[in-house]
């Protein structure tokens, strides 16, 4: 994905924490997780840091220039194993994985030949909760302790990484280069569109409630992906007993089915241009409609899992 189609990913995933109907608690047991609290929180927190985050969303691309290992997880159909598939479980709302139970390949074997970006994400996770502990207990102003604008943008980096994972090209060994890069370009277009955006200070013009500012040629896909954040149902929980490289190790499986099913054998030597005639480019602003919501799902789900566990760390311990 590109410069603003990052940044608008992630301000969607705090939109969502903001605007969708949170439940106040979720779990079972005596201490069941108290999620909207929390969601609140941190969506306050983040209204201080909202100027950076299309410079920390790419920083991974500028700065850290990590592609060839930590933005995807190449998959590719096993036709040499016979053994059966077990692919992983995510959330019920998540729509590439109600989907993509229905592929050909689902349950199919699979190998894994490159790619760290699950190991990226659960490695930012614990990064920024210890950062986080750092800055608690140090006194203010001591040089060893990371600036609560450092910290938004961890955040924001780590937005990237989850988002890389369910870009479907991400998690396709298969040689599409050319698809990928046109696919990218297509999506950052339809943001360019759809919202007003200062390019020349790196930043989106906000609306009233501090969000990326709409133009009037708001794409049909990017205004199915702002009503899904706001009308899915949130589930807090993993959709497993996973930690957050668990989590994206499943959303990388279903990536690489959706791959499939976006670019079927036929199309994979077709030219962006021939490729928007077939038949299967039908479904393309659908299914960038399913994936892109399912990405702020994921961020904003992943950024309130750590929250929450510095949260209760240290500041709202009991």
């Amino acid at each position: 994905m590109k410069r603003y189609t990052h940044a608008w990913l992630a301000m969607m995933a705090m939109k969502r924490l903001d605007k969708a109907a949170i439940p106040e608690t979720e779990g079972r047991g005596k201490n069941p997780q108290q999620v909207a609290k929390y969601a609140r929180s941190l969506v306050r927190w983040f209204k201080n840091y909202r100027d950076f985050v299309v410079q920390g969303a790419w920083y991974p691309d500028e700065v850290f220039c990590d592609q060839g290992s930590s933005h995807g997880r190449k998959l590719e159909h096993d036709t040499i194993s016979l053994e059966m598939q077990r692919f992983m479980t995510l959330p019920k709302t998540m729509e590439v994985y109600n989907l993509m139970q229905k592929s050909e390949l689902y349950e199919e074997p699979y190998a894994d030949k490159k790619g760290n970006v699950c190991d990226r994400c659960d490695a930012m996770a614990h990064n920024i909760v210890d950062n986080f502990k750092i800055q608690y207990r140090e006194e203010k102003g001591n040089p060893i302790g990371p600036t609560s604008t450092h910290m938004a943008m961890r955040f924001f980096i780590m937005s990237h990484y989850i988002a890389d994972s369910h870009m479907p090209l991400h998690c396709d060994a298969r040689k599409l280069d050319k698809l990928h890069t046109a696919i990218e370009g297509a999506w950052e277009d339809q943001v360019w569109d759809s919202y007003c955006i200062d390019d020349d200070n790196r930043r989106f013009f906000y609306d009233r409630d501090g969000y990326p500012l709409a133009t009037d040629k708001m794409s049909a896909m990017i205004a199915a992906v702002e009503d899904k954040i706001v009308s899915r149902p949130f589930i807090y929980g993993w959709g497993g007993d996973y930690s957050t490289r668990d989590y994206i190790k499943a959303v990388t499986e279903y990536s690489y089915l959706m791959a499939h099913e976006m670019i079927p054998e036929e199309c994979e030597k077709l030219s962006w241009s021939k490729y928007k005639k077939h038949e299967r480019f039908q479904h393309f602003d659908e299914y960038s409609a399913m994936l892109m919501a399912d990405a702020v799902d994921s961020i904003a789900r992943a950024w309130l899992h750590v929250w929450i566990r510095y949260r209760e760390w240290g500041p709202d311990k009991p």
